[in-house]
């Protein structure tokens, strides 16, 4: 059995390295809006792109362009609304969830103006994830994006506060997948 387990641990390890360093080559060709980096951890490759932040308080609206998106073929790309509130509880968070009166849609359009997926959810319905001050929202099926190589894409996002927004002050739009913040 320990014959066995060298080797496998070796051929484990250099696909995570293949696959992470295959990320990273595909990060750094990613052109568009934004801020991309390479997220992948041991077993996960992963990208994430973080897009600017708006106030919390006010209606926001952007056009975002994104080409060359690194692939990730495990699994779909997400897009949250994500904050980030250090020395915010997780409990508190999840109390005021459900008061949360804003909403987010958003818009996936080929370069040609064609959408290829349209969204609209409220906060106060939508998964919250968090860990460490960094809180990020989102709405399972209505939230997953599928980019193709090489193609050129526009996101049209918006966000309505509604009479009471998330516990922050600030706000920003972010497409992840795999990897880990």
């Amino acid at each position: 059995m320990k014959r066995l387990l060298g080797p496998m641990l070796v051929f484990l390890l250099s696909g995570c390295v293949v696959g992470n360093l295959a990320m990273e080559t595909q990060v750094m060709q990613y052109s568009g809006d934004g801020v991309i980096r390479n997220s992948s951890i041991a077993i996960s490759p992963g990208y994430q792109i973080e897009f600017p932040k708006f106030n919390a308080a006010r209606s926001y609206e952007a056009s975002y362009r994104l080409s060359r998106v690194p692939q990730n073929y495990r699994r779909l790309s997400t897009c949250y609304l994500r904050f980030n509130q250090p020395g915010l509880s997780w409990r508190v968070v999840q109390k005021r969830k459900n008061s949360v009166t804003a909403t987010v849609r958003f818009r996936l359009c080929d370069e040609n103006g064609h959408v290829l997926k349209s969204s609209q959810f409220h906060l106060s319905n939508s998964w919250w994830t968090g860990n460490r001050g960094l809180f990020g929202i989102y709405a399972l099926e209505k939230s997953d994006l599928h980019f193709e190589p090489n193609t050129r894409y526009i996101l049209n996002v918006s966000y309505t506060p509604g009479n009471v927004p998330p516990p922050t002050k600030q706000l920003y739009f972010s497409i992840e997948n795999g990897g880990t913040k």
